[in-house]
């Protein structure tokens, strides 16, 4: 996957433009979201359906990061470029199956609808919640490995 494609990642995608262009997903949409996403788009509309999509915005510096909640863990989402959870890393990057991880399409479409939590601190928590994402997969891998 290199930077072109990911900057594309949108680019091409009528369902998405549509749903911008909407703000609503109507069943004809969600239709043909299921036909071109499969199980991935389920997974996301689940994500977004139990409110696990985050918008830390820290203040006073504006900065933000998305952090979407999965099955076990929290995991990073810098928006139509990166995930930090293992599909992602898998089958994107390394076998390059797909585009996308399910928690980059919720929370796209969770932007898209506005259906996604934002959650206000200190510039001063920036770091210690990168850590803390950070933290859990190294701990994670620790128990794997052994």
């Amino acid at each position: 996957m290199n930077l072109g494609s990911v900057v594309r990642l949108w680019e091409d995608d009528l369902l998405i433009k549509e749903l911008e262009r909407k703000g609503v997903l109507s069943e004809s949409l969600l239709e043909r979201f299921a036909l071109k996403y499969g199980k991935l788009f389920w997974r996301a509309i689940k994500a977004v359906e139990e409110k696990r999509i985050l918008k830390y915005v820290f203040e006073p510096s504006g900065k933000y990061l998305w952090i979407v909640i999965g099955k076990t863990r929290k995991y990073l989402v810098i928006p139509d470029f990166y995930c930090s959870c293992d599909d992602f890393y898998f089958n994107v990057v390394t076998r390059r199956k797909r585009q996308l991880c399910y928690h980059i399409l919720a929370r796209r479409i969770a932007e898209i609808l506005g259906l996604y939590e934002t959650i206000r601190v200190s510039d001063t928590l920036y770091k210690d919640l990168l850590n803390e994402i950070k933290l859990y997969k190294i701990r994670k891998d620790k128990f794997t490995v052994s």
